[in-house]
């Protein structure tokens, strides 16, 4: 099986500008994350999209949703989401959603800022 998910993940968080502003990052749903500015990174799917004669699977289509989090500025979480889709871009993924503030229910709620991004990855590719 191809899961390139871990991949994605670690090279985000080793990221030298994130490393230098990011206070948390995940993959697992927080409702409250523990310090801003904060990355949630969500595995979508991968499904296959191609296989051999031998039923081993060849190609994946890796979809990823990313939120950005903070406390006390949307223009801080917007610098950092476009930072991200930057770097996405760089492992060959393209953004089909946003990026695009989340709407705030209350005040004491954080900013948040969403993206997707998708590709399809083949079993000798790179990241």
């Amino acid at each position: 099986m191809i899961d390139i998910s871990s991949r994605v993940y670690s090279n985000l968080v080793g990221d030298e500008t994130l490393q230098k502003y990011l206070k948390g990052s995940g993959t697992t749903k927080n409702d409250k994350p523990p310090a801003f500015p904060y990355m949630y990174v969500k595995t979508l799917g991968e499904p296959t999209t191609s296989a051999s004669l031998q039923n081993d699977q060849c190609a994946i289509k890796a979809s990823f949703e990313i939120k950005v989090y903070d406390s006390k500025s949307s223009t801080t979480a917007k610098q950092l989401i476009f930072h991200v889709a930057e770097l996405m871009r760089q492992m060959g993924f393209t953004m089909n959603y946003g990026p695009t503030e989340i709407d705030r229910s209350s005040t004491t709620e954080a900013y948040r800022w969403l993206a997707r991004f998708r590709r399809t990855f083949g079993a000798g590719d790179s990241l």
